[in-house]
C-alpha cells in the first residue's frame, strides 16, 4: 500500500528546464546520446571514449554537430600526417548582425566599419571555438545529465587559455547577476535585455539543446555561453585591433580577410584555439612559437 500510494515528486527545476528530449536521465528513447565506453563499443570503434551515436535523429542535421560521429581512421590518419577534425557548424546560434553590434558595445573597436567578408569569417573561426566548449560541457553534463552554469564555466577554463577564460568567465557572472536583479520586468523584456547581451540567450538555448549538450540545460548555462561567446569576440576582435600586422591608413585599421588571419595566426593564444583540428593546440602560433 505504501509503494502505491508513493508517487513521483519532480521539482519545479526538473519540469522547466526539461530540453524536449526527456526528464530522465535513464531514458533511453528520451535522447540518443551516449558515451561510449563499454568494451563492446571500444571493440568497434577503435577503443574510442568519445563516440556519441546516432546523431542523424537529431531534429536539424545541420545542427547535429556536437555529437557528430566523426571519421577516425587510425591508419589513413597517420599515412595522410593529418589530425581529426571539429565539424563545422551550419548555423550558428548568432547572426553577422548581432557580432556587429557586439562589438560595437566597446567604442574601442569601432575603428572603422568592418567588411561583411570579414565578419563571416570571423565568425565561422568564432563557431570552432563554440563547439570545443560545448563538447567539453557536455562531457563534464554526462554524470548527472543536466548541463548548468557550473559546466560551462570549467569547459571555459578547460578550453581558453587563462586571459581570455578569465575575461569570459567575467562577462558571464556580470550578465548573470544583470538577470537576477531585473526580476521585476522579467515579462516586459527578454532575457538578453535582462542580461546586457546583444546575443540571444534563446537561440544559444535552442542550440544547446538541438546539438543535445545534455538531456537538460539550465537558463543560466545558456546565459553563461552567450555571455562568453559575445566577449570572445570582443577580445579576438582588439587583438587584431592591436597586432602590428593589420595595415592601416592614416591611423583608420584596413580590413581585409589576409590581415585578419595574419593577426590570428601570430598570436599563441588564440591560433590553437580557432584551428579545425579536434586536437587543441595550446601555447603557439602557427610559426610555432
Amino acid at each position: 500500500m505504501a509503494g502505491k500510494g508513493k508517487t513521483v515528486v519532480r521539482t519545479l527545476e526538473d519540469l522547466t528546464l526539461d530540453s524536449g528530449y526527456g526528464g530522465a536521465a535513464d531514458s533511453v528513447r528520451s535522447s540518443s546520446v551516449s558515451l561510449c565506453c563499454s568494451d563492446t563499443h571500444q571493440s568497434l570503434h577503435g577503443g574510442n571514449c568519445w563516440h556519441l551515436t546516432e546523431s542523424m535523429h537529431s531534429r536539424h542535421n545541420s545542427l547535429d554537430t556536437v555529437n557528430t560521429v566523426l571519421a577516425e581512421d587510425t591508419e589513413i590518419l597517420e599515412g595522410s600526417g593529418q589530425s581529426a577534425k571539429l565539424p563545422e557548424l551550419e548555423d550558428v546560434p548568432w547572426s553577422l548582425g548581432e557580432v556587429e553590434g557586439a562589438l560595437g558595445k566597446d567604442e574601442t573597436l569601432m575603428a572603422g566599419s568592418l567588411p561583411p567578408e570579414v565578419l563571416a569569417r570571423l565568425s565561422a573561426l568564432i563557431s570552432r571555438a563554440l563547439v570545443r566548449v560545448a563538447r567539453e560541457a557536455q562531457r563534464l553534463s554526462l554524470r548527472y545529465a543536466k548541463c548548468t552554469k557550473h559546466e560551462i564555466q570549467s569547459a571555459i577554463k578547460m578550453v581558453l587559455s587563462w586571459t581570455i577564460s578569465v575575461n569570459c568567465i567575467t562577462a558571464a557572472v556580470s550578465a548573470l547577476s544583470l538577470y537576477n536583479m531585473t526580476t521585476g520586468d522579467k515579462f516586459s523584456r527578454g532575457k538578453s535585455a535582462r542580461c546586457g547581451l546583444v546575443f540571444s540567450v534563446g537561440k544559444f538555448f535552442r542550440w544547446m539543446v538541438d546539438s543535445r549538450v545534455a538531456l537538460r540545460i539550465h537558463e543560466h548555462a545558456a546565459i553563461y555561453l552567450a555571455a562568453c561567446m559575445e566577449s570572445l569576440f570582443r577580445d579576438v576582435f582588439s587583438r587584431v585591433l592591436r597586432s602590428a600586422l593589420l595595415e592601416r591608413d592614416n591611423g583608420i585599421p584596413k580590413f581585409s580577410l589576409e590581415s585578419l588571419e595574419q593577426a590570428i595566426n601570430s598570436d599563441s593564444e588564440i591560433w590553437g584555439l580557432l584551428q579545425p583540428y579536434q586536437h587543441l593546440i595550446c601555447g603557439k602560433n602557427s610559426s610555432g612559437e
